[in-house]
């Protein structure tokens, strides 16, 4: 890694990069839109059709799709290296001010960022001494802020500049040939099923990064889920999950279209069976409907909240289950990746409140340490309890914990380079989720967890939990919990899930959460406030601050 020279990042104008990467930004959105409206056009003309035509006709405007989205990833990959050279203003502004204190003391700055302190010339042989001891001292002291910033700014440079250079030439291949010929026989056996995907998300991201564009087309053509598979690198993932995602909510159209028109009567409250045998199948016919409906709101709301990639937003996940993740800037370029995991009631149709709590923690972090980038996603992964009798049980945290593990494995995977600073934050249920996930014989890969209004987390203290590279008796300091005085869930949870984490028996690190009461003269007045457990991402709670040093890798002990 080269470092940079001191006069070059003072010359430096990010704002340059950032303004590119903007336009870059918009000429992927419109080129996508369009590109949408194309798609819904030829769908709308070859519906129609039936046989060999129709068949043709589809797999056409399949390839054509594809190709449009590898060059839409392309785009997005550029205007992505754009805005991490625009991560160098904050590296300017304070190479700048050092610039200027050491003007101020008289120090010169060499280009490698050595730092020569003045010559103290009196005439006092004592005073000379005293004076050279200060002006020394804070030549070293400016010397020593200095070069690390050097050193980060040639390293952002670097990649940044390499990862522009790739999209560029990945773009130019594309422009070349938007398919990328045919499949080779490299994929051959996973197409035809003798061979199957590696499971381990490292082995999954070498296999992956080693295939063109045709390969990783025609696994998309053998699984329309392929985007779901942990190890896959995150752009990879956006792309195909957003096509997967319209095929899934179009499919629960269709089941609750097929089921409505089975009964029209029913619909209309007429006709209802006056048998037993009757009544059964009509609860059936109604739970079926209700579950189909149910999909169709939830995929609903996941497009609604993956947006536009262009505008930051990229879907990590969605499978034919209402499962679905996603994430606030490219974990795959962040210095700091923290995953957040709601509790019980959650929903793939309450995936919008997520995102707000992770639109809170990427705003906190960034408050932390504004020079990081940082990602922040929203992972409703698993199923969560519906209601408390449910969350009474460690049933669905056990079930749902191999999912988090892998996708914070594929997360570490899929990332360039130095290794993120990784954080998994359990709120509610969520807490017990992270403890089955990071306990017995799971280990999870996260550099800190956080433990917010936990019921517990079914083990005694922090010793017990196992994080990848991290020494159980450090543990300690790497585990946080949090819990509001007036939070119920933390004090009659213990009795489900074990230890409230804020206890000191726990030994986790505890952090003080206070939001506001609803005001309520007869509830202010109680030991316990409600609302006081869904509080802890809103404005003025000092929780929010501290989750927000965390992320960022602030936080002091």
């Amino acid at each position: 890694m080269a470092r940079a020279r001191f006069s070059q990042v003072r010359g430096w104008d990010p704002g340059t990069a950032t303004r590119a990467g903007s336009a870059v930004a918009a000429a992927d959105s419109a080129f996508s839109a369009a590109m949408a409206r194309v798609g819904r056009a030829v769908d709308t003309a070859v519906s129609g059709w039936r046989g060999a035509a129709g068949t043709a006709a589809a797999l056409r405007a399949l390839e054509s799709q594809l190709a449009a989205n590898h060059i839409g990833a392309a785009l997005l990959d550029i205007a992505d290296a754009f805005a991490e050279a625009g991560a160098l203003e904050r590296v300017r502004v304070l190479v700048g001010q050092i610039g200027d204190e050491a003007r101020a003391s008289g120090c010169r700055i060499a280009e490698d960022g050595t730092v020569s302190a003045p010559r103290s010339d009196t005439g006092n042989l004592a005073l000379d001494l005293i004076f050279q001891a200060g002006f020394d001292a804070k030549a070293k002291e400016l010397q020593a802020r200095l070069v690390p910033l050097l050193d980060s700014a040639g390293e952002i440079d670097e990649r940044a500049g390499a990862r522009l250079d790739a999209a560029v030439r990945a773009l130019a291949g594309l422009n070349a040939d938007p398919t990328g010929g045919g499949p080779s026989f490299r994929v051959a056996g996973l197409l035809d099923g003798t061979a199957l995907l590696p499971e381990d998300p490292k082995a999954l991201c070498a296999l992956w990064k080693s295939l063109p564009p045709a390969d990783q087309d025609a696994l998309f053509a053998a699984d329309p889920l392929i985007g779901d598979h942990d190890g896959i690198p995150v752009l990879a993932r956006d792309h195909y999950n957003r096509l997967a995602m319209r095929r899934l909510r179009a499919d629960a159209a269709a089941d609750d279209q097929r089921l409505a028109d089975q009964h029209r009567d029913w619909l209309r409250g007429e006709n209802l069976p006056a048998t037993g045998d009757g009544w059964v199948r009509l609860r059936a016919w109604e739970a079926a409907r209700g579950e189909a409906l149910t999909r169709a709101a939830g995929y609903a709301a996941l497009e609604e909240q993956a947006g536009d990639a262009a505008a930051g937003r990229l879907l990590l996940a969605v499978d034919g289950n209402g499962h679905g993740a996603v994430a606030l800037n490219n974990p795959d370029t962040a210095v700091n990746v923290a995953t957040f995991v709601p509790g019980t009631g959650s929903s793939l149709t309450d995936i919008g409140r997520g995102m707000d709590r992770a639109a809170a923690l990427l705003a906190a972090a960034e408050r932390a340490d504004p020079g990081a980038r940082t990602s922040v996603i929203a992972w409703y992964g698993y199923d969560a309890p519906p209601n408390l009798a449910e969350a009474a049980r460690d049933r669905r945290a056990r079930a749902g914990a191999p999912a988090l593990d892998r996708f914070e494995s594929g997360l570490r995977a899929t990332h360039p380079g130095p290794a993120a600073h990784q954080t998994v934050i359990g709120h509610s249920y969520g807490s017990t989720l992270i403890g089955a996930a990071a306990s017995g014989a799971n280990s999870l890969e996260a550099d800190d967890v956080v433990f917010v209004g936990s019921p517990g987390v079914d083990v005694r203290d922090v010793s017990e939990l196992r994080l990848s590279g991290i020494p159980a008796g450090h543990n300690g300091a790497h585990v946080f919990a949090t819990a509001d005085p007036a939070d119920p869930v933390p004090r009659f949870g213990q009795f489900l899930h074990g230890v409230d984490p804020v206890d000191r028996e726990f030994s986790a690190t505890v952090f003080t959460s206070s939001g506001d009461s609803i005001g309520l003269p007869v509830l202010s007045a109680m030991p316990f406030d409600v609302s006081s457990h869904g509080n802890y991402w809103e404005p003025g709670n000092p929780g929010l601050w501290h989750q927000g040093e965390i992320i960022a890798g602030r936080y002091v002990r």
